[in-house]
């Protein structure tokens, strides 16, 4: 979905320009935010309090672009942010554009002046996935037109010898020993896949990016809920290929229960199920939040305290290596969790 996504904007933005924000209506909910933001700020600096706290904007997602589609303007970039009676962004105390907030915002304020049709705003987290997405992408086609070219010898190279590592350890350690060869062969493009885009959005979160591109794609439940959605659908389509449709709903409930426990059986059953996917979307999530809010408290302290708080920033730099540990740790767990899930629906009997 990803790629699909990355190529349909890139085909898109070929041939579309970018056009400026209509002028917003007076008395806009934007302008009072602004003229909000820089009252409290009152043309002072700010204090530290207020610097520690706009460290963790960082893990907010905020709109990078805006594409309208549809209407009697037809389709193209708008402005992600309103804009004044006289065409200026709004802007808070820093001088930053005020984002739309959300695309019920965005519609409200386009639709008018559009002549109709929808906006979609795009978040950094959704750059992050593109950008993960076509790495992979990338990679594999550079990694299959190796394999070709050397039509089964042994890989030769770095670059082929960590692929055929990771490839050969998701497959035989990871896949294998839960779902066994002849069924978990087909298995393998998808955990493979799903692993190393995880492990490519954890290590980009870890990145500065300028102009505020980057972002912690799995630090956002919309993301891991999304990943966690996948292997869902996954573990169903499995079980009910493998076993049938009605065959697959019968092997949630235990075979020789009597049937007077059923009434509780099912109802726990049921829980069970709709607890897997949201174990693996609060886990990923919650992992990689936790590091990145350590972070920026180390970071934080320095504003607060000053040149005392420079030993944190020694702290700072332990706590990011090892979010790089994280990175592939959380990735294997979320990887591993969704091949057991899947392989009891494969096989119950286990």
């Amino acid at each position: 979905m990803s790629v699909l996504s990355l190529l349909l904007s890139a085909v898109l933005g070929l041939g579309l320009q970018h056009e400026p924000a209509p002028a917003a209506p007076a008395g806009g909910s934007h302008e009072a935010e602004a003229a909000h933001a820089q009252e409290e700020s009152g043309g002072h600096e700010l204090t530290s309090g207020q610097k520690f706290i706009s460290l963790f904007k960082h893990l907010e997602p905020h709109a990078l672009a805006a594409l309208w589609i549809g209407g009697d303007a037809g389709t193209g970039f708008v402005d992600p942010w309103p804009t004044d009676a006289a065409g200026q962004p709004l802007t808070t105390e820093h001088g930053q554009p005020v984002p739309f907030h959300s695309r019920a915002d965005l519609q409200a304020f386009y639709e008018a002046s559009r002549g109709g049709g929808f906006g979609v705003l795009i978040y950094n987290i959704n750059l992050v996935q593109w950008m993960a997405a076509a790495l992979l992408v990338v990679l594999a086609l550079v990694a299959a037109r190796a394999a070709k070219r050397l039509a089964g010898e042994t890989p030769r190279g770095r670059f082929l010898n960590l692929v055929e590592s990771v490839v050969l350890y998701v497959r035989d350690d990871m896949v294998y020993p839960v779902l066994g060869k002849e069924h978990g062969r087909a298995f393998v493009p998808l955990f493979l896949t799903q692993f190393c885009f995880i492990l490519g959005m954890n290590i980009f979160g870890l990145l500065w990016l300028p102009g505020g591109l980057g972002a912690t794609a799995t630090a956002n439940l919309a993301v891991t809920g999304g990943m966690a959605l996948t292997t869902f659908v996954v573990i169903h389509a499995a079980g009910i290929h493998q076993h049938g449709f009605l065959h697959h709903w019968k092997n949630f409930v235990p075979h020789g229960v009597p049937w007077f426990v059923l009434p509780i059986i099912i109802p726990v059953e049921i829980i069970g199920m709709l607890v897997k996917p949201a174990a693996l979307t609060v886990r990923l999530f919650a992992n990689m939040l936790a590091g990145h809010l350590v972070m920026l408290s180390f970071f934080g302290l320095v504003y607060v305290f000053g040149l005392y708080a420079l030993p944190a920033l020694a702290m700072a730099f332990a706590i990011s290596v090892l979010e790089l540990f994280v990175c592939f740790v959380q990735a294997y767990i979320f990887t591993y969790l969704s091949i057991i899930f899947v392989g009891a629906s494969v096989h119950p009997e286990h």
